[in-house]
């Protein structure tokens, strides 16, 4: 189907100036400035929690999985 469209010229969406937004950067960040993440994901064992924490200016991630998402782990995570 996507050969078709494009031999026809029609396999992009037109280009809709003037309602876009701006496209800007994030603020700039110290640090040790973490975003937490927090899902569940289903595995051939059965359900785990994952828990995911990025560090905004370096790009460093750290990632853990538990067996039940609840203080102790999120405390232990963090």
């Amino acid at each position: 189907m996507h050969r078709c469209f494009q031999r026809h010229g029609i396999s992009r969406l037109s280009e809709v100036d003037g309602d876009k937004p701006a496209k800007g950067k994030f603020k700039p960040y110290p640090i040790g400035y973490f975003h937490v993440d927090i899902a569940e994901v289903r595995t051939a064992e059965g359900k785990l929690h994952f828990y995911l924490a990025i560090d905004r200016t370096s790009k460093f991630a750290f990632v853990q999985l538990v067996k039940s998402a609840n203080r102790v782990t999120a405390s232990t995570f963090l």
